[in-house]
């Protein structure tokens, strides 16, 4: 089916107009279409879903880039799986407590932002994103689950920014593992013996 026409489905199960912008920026909501017709961009944020997700949205089988923060969203759903050329996911301001394994089929997948969620303790799933680069929790009551980040043979920046973190698995970490990472505005008592082996480190 024609993106263009999965476009107007998706229309009817929003309770906003949904425009056709020309560049997606974090202040405009809409989608963008590449010059194949392919919808690639979707930006549907404080969208006022109410926890419920679009079935239409799954059929954008192009969509590289999905903006869905601020709608009262409970979980990922299964059929996220479908997106397959999905690069960047932002789920920030939800109520998400949990990622579904479907999210590893994911192979294109090289950002996905979480903050101002529920998570308790970062899923295993994550470190089977091949392509995963960035993940970020900040916001959230993560308290364990950080070696999982650290299994991840790709991830590079990792935000956990205010969470509940009383340690972290720093011996775990390799040379050159991690480029970024955001640990402020936890209650970590084990320092790192080197610092170094992160580029850019706040704790």
């Amino acid at each position: 089916m024609a993106d263009s026409i999965i476009i107007k489905q998706l229309s009817y199960q929003l309770p906003m107009s949904l425009d056709q912008i020309e560049k997606i920026v974090w202040f405009l909501k809409g989608y963008q279409i590449n010059d194949l017709g392919e919808v690639t961009h979707l930006s549907i944020a404080n969208y006022r879903l109410k926890g419920q997700w679009p079935q239409a949205l799954f059929m954008l089988e192009n969509l590289e880039y999905l903006d869905i923060q601020g709608n009262d969203l409970t979980c990922l759903p299964e059929d996220i799986s479908a997106l397959k050329k999905l690069k960047h996911l932002d789920l920030r301001h939800n109520v998400i407590n949990a990622l579904p394994d479907s999210i590893a089929q994911l192979t294109a997948l090289e950002k996905i932002y979480l903050g101002d969620n529920l998570f308790k303790k970062i899923p295993p799933v994550l470190a089977q994103c091949p392509a995963l680069r960035l993940i970020d929790f900040s916001d959230n009551n993560v308290a364990e689950g950080c070696e999982h980040l650290l299994n991840s043979k790709s991830i590079k920046n990792i935000y956990l920014k205010n969470n509940k973190l009383r340690s972290f698995p720093f011996h775990l970490l390799q040379e050159g593992q991690i480029e970024e990472m955001n640990l402020t505005e936890n209650k970590i008592a084990n320092l790192p013996d080197d610092t170094g082996m992160i580029k850019n480190l706040l704790i």
